[in-house]
């Protein structure tokens, strides 16, 4: 019979069971605040409507008054920012991955239906719209890799935690069909709203936890290390130090 498995190890086959897509995509930080402040810098860029809405507005022939008022959120399309706070660390990150994958599928449709450059030139509209659009997508593989990361360094007892995956990532709306063009627009711009608030929603997470220490953090090895190391460490209290060049009698 084989040796036991060691918390890491138990640890590292749980996280590529709940994040199977982000476990080859290369080493992680171990450091929580370095990677906790790149997260919440990632989520204040992706919650920014000048990185995806307003480009895929203006390309799309949207940005009319009346027709931007259509551009709202479908009603539990994504989680809401009070499921999300109700949630535990590691549910949380769960339901995040999940629903970013599930963005990433519908980004990956978008982009099929975005004009060509050239057409956008003989257009004369800005081809730095699309390429914000483009972006999109490996702006959000890089968060996901990072909350695979962040999941890392959170402690295996919450494996269990429910999440509202379910709840708020199946409910995104599903494509148009290519016949009804206009509709078409409208609900990606529907989503990309959506798809922004719960990035707001996302940060304000990420900000609590900035002001509350991870219990991973407060029992982290490398900190169990340094407190053995002054443990063992002989103590000088009571030794006279002797002068150089003489040895103790």
């Amino acid at each position: 019979m084989g040796a036991p498995l060691t918390r890491r190890t138990l640890l590292s086959l749980v996280l590529t069971l709940l994040f199977p897509s982000m476990a080859a995509l290369g080493s992680c930080s171990k450091e929580y605040n370095a990677l906790l402040e790149q997260l919440q810098k990632q989520t204040d860029l992706m919650q920014d409507t000048s990185s995806l809405l307003d480009p895929y507005i203006r390309i799309q022939g949207l940005d009319v008054p009346k027709l931007r008022e259509h551009c709202r959120e479908h009603p539990g399309a994504f989680p809401s920012e009070e499921d999300l706070q109700g949630l535990g660390r590691r549910g949380f990150l769960q339901t995040l991955n999940a629903t970013l994958g599930h963005v990433m599928e519908r980004l990956a449709a978008l982009e099929q239906q975005l004009p060509k450059a050239q057409d956008l030139k003989r257009s004369r509209l800005n081809t730095e719209d699309l390429e914000k659009l483009q972006m999109a997508r490996p702006n959000v593989l890089g968060l996901r890799n990072n909350v695979y990361c962040m999941a890392q360094l959170q402690d295996i007892s919450d494996t269990n935690e429910s999440t509202i995956a379910g709840r708020g990532t199946s409910q995104l709306p599903v494509p148009v069909p290519a016949s009804d063009s206009f509709q078409r627009k409208l609900e990606g711009c529907r989503f990309l709203h959506g798809y922004h608030r719960f990035m707001h929603s996302v940060g304000r997470v990420f900000s609590k936890w900035r002001k509350s220490p991870s219990r991973s953090r407060r029992h982290s090895p490398r900190r169990a290390l340094r407190k053995e190391v002054r443990r063992t460490r002989p103590s000088r209290r009571g030794k006279r130090l002797m002068p150089k060049g003489q040895l103790p009698r």
